[in-house]
Formats: structure tokens, C-alpha cells, sequence
């Protein structure tokens, strides 16, 4: 075959599979917003770290990118397989929004992991009430005893 045959043929699949999935692309969308926002909540972290304990690098590094380019191909493949699963295999149940559900809960994790970064390391008011009900992932993170850094007072 020739390389044009070829071609063809890898772009009419490829067509093919975007038209079978294109109702989830504002999922995708969604999601994607997402995990950048807590990607970037997970920097701002980084530099909350490195201002108030000197540990750290306050940067962004390449192998929290890779966790992020994962995350987003998991949550491609969940959102995708869902909707797959509801308008090609349970059609007699006439729709079950599977890719709706998947998306909420997966956006809910990530809010809720955007909420666990912006309260860590923050003397804010709401940040200490957060901090009470969410994990400090300062302590996870970058390796730090947190009880080294708080006030007496603060420490229950």
C-alpha cells in the first residue's frame, strides 16, 4: 500500500472515532479546567512552601507534570468509556448520563483537591477552618512536620 492509501485510511478512522465522541468534549472541557486549576493551585502551594519553610523548590517541576498529563489522559478514557457504555451497551435504559455522573465526581475531587492546596500553609481565617475538615498536603508533599511551624496556641 502506499503511503496516501495509508493516510486515508488513518484519517478516516481517526474522523470516525472523534464524530462517535464528540458529545463528551464539553465534559472533557470541564474537566480539563479542572486539573489545570489544580495544577496551578498545587504550584501556588509549592510557593507558599518555599516562602515560609525554605524547603522545596517553589517551582513547578516536570514530574508533577507527568502526573497531571495522566490524570488528564485517566480522565479522558473514564469520560469517554462511560458515555461509550451508556449510548452503545445499557441503550434500554435510555440514557443514563454515565459521562455526566463521571465528570461531576471526577470535577469534585479535583475542587476538592484545589480546596486541600489553597488551604495548606495559608493563616487565613477560612484556610484554618478548611484545615480542620481537609488534609494539609503541605506535610505530604514536601516532607515537612508541621507541628514544628505552628504556634503553641495553635496546636490542639
Amino acid at each position: 500500500m502506499q503511503l496516501n492509501t495509508i493516510l486515508k485510511w488513518a484519517l478516516s478512522f481517526a474522523t470516525g472515532f472523534l464524530t462517535l465522541i464528540e458529545p463528551t468534549f464539553p465534559f472533557i472541557l470541564i474537566c480539563a479546567m479542572a486539573i489545570s486549576l489544580d495544577a496551578y493551585s498545587a504550584y501556588r502551594l509549592s510557593k507558599r512552601v518555599k516562602a515560609k519553610t525554605g524547603k522545596g523548590t517553589g517551582k513547578f517541576r516536570s514530574s508533577k507534570g507527568s502526573k497531571v498529563f495522566v490524570t488528564t489522559i485517566q480522565m479522558l478514557a473514564l469520560i469517554v468509556l462511560a458515555y461509550l457504555i451508556d449510548t452503545k451497551i445499557l441503550v434500554m435504559f435510555n440514557g443514563l448520563y454515565l459521562a455526566n455522573y463521571v465528570s461531576l465526581v471526577f470535577c469534585f475531587i479535583q475542587i476538592w483537591s484545589i480546596l486541600e492546596n489553597e488551604s495548606s500553609m495559608n493563616d487565613k481565617p477560612w484556610a484554618k477552618i478548611a484545615q480542620r475538615i481537609m488534609v494539609d498536603k503541605a506535610e505530604r508533599h514536601f516532607d515537612i512536620d508541621l507541628h514544628e511551624l505552628k504556634e503553641p496556641e495553635d496546636v490542639k
